[in-house]
């Protein structure tokens, strides 16, 4: 079930991604528009949300999976999700975090080298803007 924003509906979904160590079940975001939820109006690049460390290992491996989300009355969103299909985790975010990733994040290039290119670039930027609010 989709999310209401300000600015869209925010999805969450699963899908493979492959990557150089094989495979990989993540997390996905997309906004669509609010009066056309059929028409995407936001789809940034690479992945939402991704196994690491103790998410890695398990009864299948390297894979998470959405199991849905709920938002409460401050707009705080609780995303419910599993792992290598043997444990339940919740990440935390807000409605207005999840708009500023969906509409500020550039989309895919479709090639593993110009991935990792825009997301070092990303990098660079979000350090720069950590220094100035320092």
């Amino acid at each position: 079930m989709p999310i209401k924003g300000k600015k869209c509906w925010i999805h969450i979904a699963h899908g493979v991604r492959n990557t150089a160590a094989g495979l990989r079940y993540v997390l996905y975001a997309f906004g669509t528009d609010l009066q056309d939820p059929g028409k995407v109006i936001a789809s940034p690049s690479g992945v939402f949300l991704v196994p690491l460390g103790k998410e890695r290992v398990g009864d299948v491996s390297n894979v998470v999976f959405t199991n849905g989300a709920v938002v409460d009355e401050e707009g705080r969103i609780y995303i419910y999700y599993a792992s290598c299909d043997t444990r339940m985790h919740v990440a935390t975010t807000t409605i207005e975090k999840m708009e500023d990733y969906l509409f500020h994040t550039p989309k895919d290039p479709l090639r593993s080298t110009d991935c990792v290119k825009q997301r070092c670039q990303l990098i660079d930027k979000n350090l720069r803007l950590l220094r100035e609010t320092e």
